[in-house]
């Protein structure tokens, strides 16, 4: 068959077949934004979708594409297990943008004055090291020097033997900080999970909340983010989509591994739908003050490590070419969330591999597709 005839023929297969926010983005070719960039058309987006899964042996990919008030696109193709197809409503684990939430939490706390960035950690937890130096600004942006407990051997090999072990902050911490500091805070970066164990801990010393009550009071009720929630077990509610693994060298579901050891970084548990509310309201900055939002994105990690103006480690969020984004790979589970606040735009994409599929961040390789095609005039640069 004739490739473009093939191309032609899949391109209106999933423009009958797919969900769309209104009637009028399959009427429309495109949808332009106020700054003259086009956004690809739908039925383009889906045949991204569609060749991507195919190319990457995908199990399930989702997609959602929001801007202001508008749906472009929300959709689930592939499965969550064998003959059960894979849908937008499935709760998946969230990973990274939990720690994108817990710095959310930080903000607003500064925003109401209850504490600063430029406060010690020594205030509320004087026997971690450096604890007079390091700063919660320094925890935000992953600049306190702490070393990473994922990147130990002894933790991977633990971790690995068990996913279903049952992981406690001091645990994590413990071989954390059998590593010296990496360098002295403030003089250079690395992302390490750390940093965020440490600040969810001291979040909830300084508010009296336990994380998942902060979280709801702070961040999902809020935003309406009625099927989010922060877990204390491995448990996930119906429906689920399930993730699968080759980190243990064997293809298998691991859809209900212990996320504990992630603690604070990344227990979150979500759905497309409430992922995209979450990323239109990073793009609106509707969480924060419009100081906390220069706080979320200010250039402090520039010039240090691999951080450079075009794309660098903000607060729990990643800037770049004015996105702000979070890729969190864990698990079996991939998921990129993206927001553009110039064109209140937010980007979700969601895979789960499939059993010849390569160990790669697959959503983040299709989100720099739709980005092609929906801002080709503001790309989203390469990174991890």
């Amino acid at each position: 068959m004739d490739f473009n005839l093939k191309r032609r023929r899949l391109l209106a297969l999933l423009a009958a077949s797919a969900w769309f926010g209104s009637r009028k983005s399959l009427a429309s070719p495109a949808i332009a934004d106020n700054g003259g960039t086009t956004l690809g058309p739908a039925a383009e987006i889906l045949a991204i979708l569609a060749e991507s899964k195919q190319e990457y042996g995908l199990s399930a990919l989702l997609c959602g594409i929001w801007q202001g008030e508008k749906t472009i696109i929300s959709t689930a193709i592939g499965n969550s297990q064998t003959n059960v197809p894979a849908t937008t409503a499935m709760h998946l684990r969230a990973g990274g943008v939990t720690i994108t939430c817990i710095c959310l939490v930080l903000l607003r706390l500064v925003d109401r004055g209850l504490v600063n960035l430029d406060d010690s950690v020594a205030r509320w937890w004087p026997e971690l090291p450096r604890a007079e130096t390091v700063t919660l600004q320094q925890l935000a942006n992953s600049t306190s020097g702490y070393p990473d407990f994922e990147q130990d051997q002894t933790f991977i090999d633990a971790n690995n033997y068990n996913p279903f072990r049952q992981w406690q902050t001091q645990e994590l911490l413990d071989i954390a900080f059998a590593t010296p500091l990496l360098y002295e805070p403030g003089e250079s970066w690395n992302y390490s999970h750390t940093n965020f164990v440490v600040l969810g801990e001291l979040l909830q010393r300084i508010t009296g909340q336990p994380m998942d009550k902060l979280l709801e009071q702070e961040i999902f009720a809020p935003l309406g983010l009625g099927h989010s929630s922060y877990p204390h077990s491995s448990e996930i509610p119906p429906p689920v989509l399930h993730a699968f693994s080759q980190d243990r060298d064997v293809f298998e579901d691991s859809t209900y591994w212990n996320p504990s050891w992630t603690s604070f970084s990344g227990m979150m548990i979500s759905t497309l739908g409430d992922l995209g509310m979450l990323a239109l309201a990073i793009a609106k900055g509707s969480l924060l003050s419009p100081q906390g939002i220069q706080a979320q994105i200010a250039p402090t990690t520039v010039g240090l490590g691999t951080n450079r103006a075009d794309l660098y480690y903000g607060l729990g969020i990643v800037y770049a070419n004015g996105w702000l984004v979070q890729n969190p790979h864990f698990g079996g589970y991939n998921l990129f969330l993206a927001a553009l606040p110039s064109q209140s735009l937010a980007m979700v994409v969601a895979t789960t591999i499939g059993l010849n599929s390569s160990d790669e961040a697959h959503s983040t390789l299709i989100a720099r597709k739709l980005v092609q095609s929906l801002t080709p005039n503001q790309p989203i640069p390469n990174f991890g």
